[in-house]
């Protein structure tokens, strides 16, 4: 199972869902340990956009596109770290997001999902592992948020179905 994770890990973001919160992050453990690649575990169970913000301020998950004396706002640092997110081959680790804000989790799993929507088979890009307890609807619910071009051939759903890989323990 983890080998086919780590394979679709290469080309998809993942879902681990099922299974008990310590079988995840054993998953987890065991996927970052083969993966190869940087990563940033984000604090388990985040249930607001300022925890997130906060996370990304403290291991500087963003890169402002001009000077400024003191802090950034938490909008503008989102809006560089959207950037970031755009730059970077790294993975990144969201646990247990299953209580986090409904319209948060939607944007930021919306902004994961739009950079490699449309990837290239040989571009580096950021890397996303999700775990919640259940699905409970939010890969329908993702789909329902995104934007999508008008010349877009494909449906909503199949985006994020060609986005997200859903691991499902047992």
């Amino acid at each position: 199972m983890i080998d086919l994770a780590l394979k679709k890990l290469a080309r998809k973001h993942l879902l681990i869902i099922g299974g008990t919160k310590p079988q995840r992050q054993r998953q987890i453990d065991i996927l970052i340990s083969k993966a190869n690649l940087d990563f940033f575990r984000f604090p388990i169970g985040m249930k607001t956009i300022d925890e997130y913000v906060s996370f990304v301020r403290k291991e500087n998950l963003y890169r402002a596109w001009y000077d400024k004396n003191g802090k950034f706002g938490s909008n503008q640092l989102l809006d560089f770290h959207r950037d970031w997110i755009l730059e970077n081959n790294v993975l990144i680790i969201m646990e247990e997001i299953q209580e986090m804000e409904e319209g948060w989790k939607m944007d930021l799993l919306g902004s994961y999902a739009k950079e490699i929507q449309n990837q290239q088979k040989t571009v580096k890009t950021i890397r996303l592992i999700v775990t919640q307890d259940t699905e409970n609807d939010l890969l329908n619910n993702l789909a329902d948020s995104l934007y999508v071009h008008e010349n877009e051939k494909r449906t909503k759903r199949q985006i994020v179905d060609g986005v997200f890989e859903v691991i499902e323990l047992d």
